[in-house]
């Protein structure tokens, strides 16, 4: 009766864990989807969405909408780049349909966020450690909780479409995908064919970082499967892998590709490897801070749950965590080799939120050797094992105080992205940012201003301000958003 009431307790306090993190999560991401009434779209959103939008004002067509979508794919695909999937939904951005669906663009990335890292950790929790136990929410709210809180620019991860689109939303569906070829590889159910099938036409038509971690990782996939042998399911994965690839070079092969590449100098293919390995320890010293620290230790007790219920011996640590370091590191050679830089704040977002999931897989890992290790040092002394329990315990409580109250008292707290979303709010300068961008949108829709002269905005409100136009109407940005409301010119003039 007693190690059935110690059961019952363990799975009370794994659930209210669960909730209490989830409610935390939550309560963090309301002020910043509360800015989605404030969010309008700027930059490339009219670019991408010109054709989409006229399609829609003229026929009202879904249909319509997708071919003018289409058309725009091909047009690209033959002068700018090949990311076919990626151009396709951008040029599906919420705009086309009504300015008052741009709002919407905060719920959609970090729901698609939320879902890719949930479902990403139930398959390692459920499916690969066969845990019963709801650790995975409680890590996955911990997790999404740093990616939301120190997003390198949240608001190019969750307020402007074309960039969120082009990298949040790829890496979420990322998640998916391993998660997909994870339960493959060990339920071998055919419906994870299909739905790999479509993900990789998906990704192989994305952004590059996330394309160059879904090579590695199929072929990671691929020698496992043949070392435990399991012969069917390697064929089924090497013939998608093919698949992907060969969407990956569809992309790769665009004739835009060129002509884009040659105003861009980068790195050469050694040079840019080695550089990626160096700047993954960069990423590690940067990031492996207080708040992950933390986080590590408030997910302590649930990977010591999950390894006492595994009989894996967690062989060969130091293998495997410079594997998983290498398979993160390479997500920066796409950017040294293109760009000859880590690329600009949108990617960085994507490899932050990799490095968490990546780094605390890696101290999952070490702890499962560890405590391995441990365990058989002290199986013919139960007393020890007692004593040495207690004062891990009292080490580990005084370590979580400590580490909370030096966070709480740290200035960096003021930089998170949910307090600055409050102080957004609070000083009411997304107000008046949508106020001034209404005023703005009144004269666009006027069909009898065909030449549009603007005043800068009084406020620039952090998350939900990308860029303006400027004083050029022949410049990039001022053109396309002209062209998206069908008028001649459009400046920002500053007055004297």
């Amino acid at each position: 009766m007693k190690i059935l009431d110690i059961c019952k307790t363990i799975r009370e306090k794994d659930r209210l864990a669960a909730i209490l993190l989830t409610v935390l999560f939550v309560l963090q991401i309301i002020p910043i989807l509360y800015l989605g009434r404030f969010n309008h779209p700027t930059s490339d959103d009219f670019k991408y969405g010109a054709y989409s939008h006229t399609a829609w004002q003229e026929t009202g067509s879904l249909a319509a909408v997708v071919e003018a979508a289409a058309k725009g794919v091909a047009e690209d695909y033959r002068t700018w780049q090949g990311s076919y999937s990626a151009l396709f939904l951008m040029r599906l951005e919420p705009t086309v349909f009504g300015e008052k669906y741009y709002g919407l663009v905060p719920f959609i990335m970090l729901g698609l966020l939320t879902a890719g890292t949930l479902y990403f950790m139930r398959t390692l929790c459920k499916v690969v450690l066969r845990s019963g136990t709801l650790h995975y929410i409680s890590m996955s709210m911990l997790i999404l909780s740093f990616c939301v809180q120190f997003s390198p620019v949240a608001s190019e991860q969750f307020f402007w479409y074309n960039s969120s689109v082009y990298y949040n939303a790829f890496h979420a569906l990322l998640l998916f995908y391993l998660g997909w070829l994870v339960r493959f590889g060990y339920q071998g159910k055919k419906r994870y064919i299909v739905y790999m099938a479509a993900g990789g036409f998906l990704i192989g038509g994305g952004n590059y970082v996330t394309a160059l971690f879904l090579v590695v990782s199929h072929a990671t996939a691929l020698g496992l499967l043949w070392f435990v042998k399991r012969r069917k399911e390697f064929w089924a994965v090497l013939f998608l892998w093919l698949e992907f690839l060969a969407c990956f070079a569809v992309s790769a092969a665009a004739p835009g590709n060129g002509i884009r590449g040659a105003e861009i100098a980068g790195y050469g293919a050694v040079s840019s490897i080695i550089r990626s390995l160096l700047q993954g320890v960069r990423y590690y010293m940067a990031w492996l801070d207080k708040w992950w620290l933390l986080g590590a230790l408030i997910m302590l007790p649930m990977m010591l749950g999950l390894i006492r219920k595994t009989s894996f011996q967690f062989p060969w640590p130091g293998f495997v965590l410079l594997y998983l370091y290498g398979a993160f590191s390479a997500m920066s050679c796409p950017t040294f080799y293109a760009l000859g830089s880590t690329g600009p704040g949108r990617i960085i977002n994507i490899i932050y939120d990799s490095f968490l999931v990546v780094s605390y897989v890696q101290t999952f890992y070490l702890l499962g050797y560890i405590y391995r290790r441990w365990e058989d040092a002290v199986t013919d002394a139960p007393k020890q094992k007692e004593r040495l329990r207690r004062l891990f315990v009292t080490l580990y409580n005084g370590a979580v105080v400590s580490l909370c109250m030096s966070l709480l008292l740290a200035g960096n707290i003021l930089d998170m992205t949910t307090v600055t979303a409050c102080k957004v709010w609070i000083k009411g300068e997304g107000k008046q940012y949508d106020l001034e961008y209404r005023e703005r949108l009144a004269v666009l829709e006027d069909e009898t201003v065909t030449d549009v002269v603007f005043a800068p905005y009084t406020v620039e409100p952090e998350l939900v301000f990308i860029a303006d136009g400027t004083e050029d109407p022949s410049f990039v940005n001022n053109r396309e958003w002209a062209d998206f409301y069908g008028k001649n010119s459009l400046v920002i003039r500053t007055e004297e």
